[in-house]
C-alpha cells in the first residue's frame, strides 16, 4: 500500500492507494500521535510519503522508513495530477491553497513559484466564528452560514449610494463588517455573523489572487484547500467576485489532498 500524508497545522490529509484504488481520509492534527500508532510497524510492502509542517515529527516517530517532500512542490505535483484527472488543462495559472492560512502561487508548464501568503484562511474562519457565536464545529458553521445574510453586517456599495445609481455593482462589499455600528447588533442572527466571516475570507483571498493573476498574465485562478470543503457560501462568493473582476475561478475536487497525493509522485 502507498500512503501519502500531508501533516498540516490543523488537519492531517491522508491518501491511501492499494490495488489501484485511491481512498481519502482527514483527521485533526491533534490526532497525529493516534495516526502514528494506527500506522504501527509498517509492512515491508508499505510505502509512506510525508509532507507538511509536521512531516518531520511523523518521520521521527514512525517505526518505518518514509520519504519527505517539500510541501509546496508536493502540493503542485498533486494539484497538476488532480487537474488532469478532472479534465482541466491550463498552461498558466495562479493557485490559492486556502488552508489554515492561504498560500499564493503562480504556475506554468515549468513548475510553481510561491509568491506570498496570508494569515486569512480556515483558521480565521474557525477563530472568528467561535469568538462571535461560540461555535467550534466546521460542519455546523458552514451549514448555519448558508441560512444567513450579510446585508446587516457588511457595508455594501448600495448602502452608501442610498438607492441612487451606483458606478459599480451595488452588492459589492465596501467594508466587511462596516455596517455593524450603524445597525442593531442585537437583531443579528448567528447565521448572519457566520456568513459575514466567510465573506471576509473569500473576498480577501480572491482579491489577492486576482491581482497576482493580472501580474502573471492570466485570468485563471485555481482554488484548493480544506476551507472550501462543503463550503457552498464561500464558493459562491469566490465565483461571483472573480466573475465581476473578469477572472475565471476553478474549484478543484479533493484539492485539499493535493499535498498528500503529490508526496507520492
Amino acid at each position: 500500500m502507498k500512503i501519502g500524508i500531508d501533516a498540516g497545522g490543523t488537519l492531517l490529509k491522508i491518501v491511501y492507494i492499494e490495488d489501484g484504488e485511491r481512498r481519502f481520509e482527514k483527521r485533526p492534527s491533534s490526532e497525529i500521535d493516534i495516526l502514528i500508532e494506527d500506522l504501527g510497524t509498517c509492512h515491508s510492502e508499505d510505502e509512506i510519503y510525508l509532507t507538511g509542517g509536521k512531516a518531520e515529527y511523523m518521520d521521527e516517530n514512525l517505526d518505518c522508513p518514509t520519504l519527505i517532500s517539500v510541501e509546496f512542490d508536493a502540493t503542485y505535483r498533486g494539484l497538476v495530477k488532480l487537474m488532469e484527472e478532472q479534465g482541466l488543462s491550463i498552461g498558466r495559472f495562479v493557485y490559492l491553497n486556502v488552508g489554515t492560512g492561504t498560500s499564493f502561487h503562480q504556475a506554468d508548464e515549468n513548475g510553481q513559484k510561491r509568491v506570498g501568503g496570508s494569515g486569512v484562511g480556515g483558521g480565521t474562519l474557525m477563530g472568528l466564528s467561535n469568538l462571535l457565536t461560540g461555535m467550534d464545529s466546521y460542519e455546523d458553521i458552514i451549514r448555519l452560514a448558508g441560512q444567513g445574510s450579510r446585508d446587516m453586517v457588511d457595508l455594501q456599495v448600495h448602502h452608501i449610494y442610498a438607492g441612487r445609481p451606483t458606478p459599480i455593482p451595488g452588492d459589492l462589499t465596501a467594508s466587511n463588517f462596516g455596517r455593524v455600528l450603524s445597525g442593531d447588533v442585537q437583531k443579528l442572527d448567528d447565521a448572519d455573523k457566520l456568513q459575514a466571516v466567510i465573506g471576509l475570507i473569500a473576498e480577501t483571498v480572491t482579491a489577492v489572487g486576482i491581482s497576482l493573476a493580472d501580474g502573471f498574465g492570466t485570468k485563471d485562478i485555481v482554488f484548493i484547500g480544506s476551507t472550501l470543503l462543503g463550503n457552498d457560501v464561500m464558493i459562491e462568493i469566490i465565483e461571483r467576485y472573480a466573475d465581476l473582476k473578469g477572472a475565471t475561478p476553478h474549484i478543484i475536487e479533493n484539492g485539499e489532498y493535493s499535498g498528500a497525493l503529490g508526496a507520492m509522485l
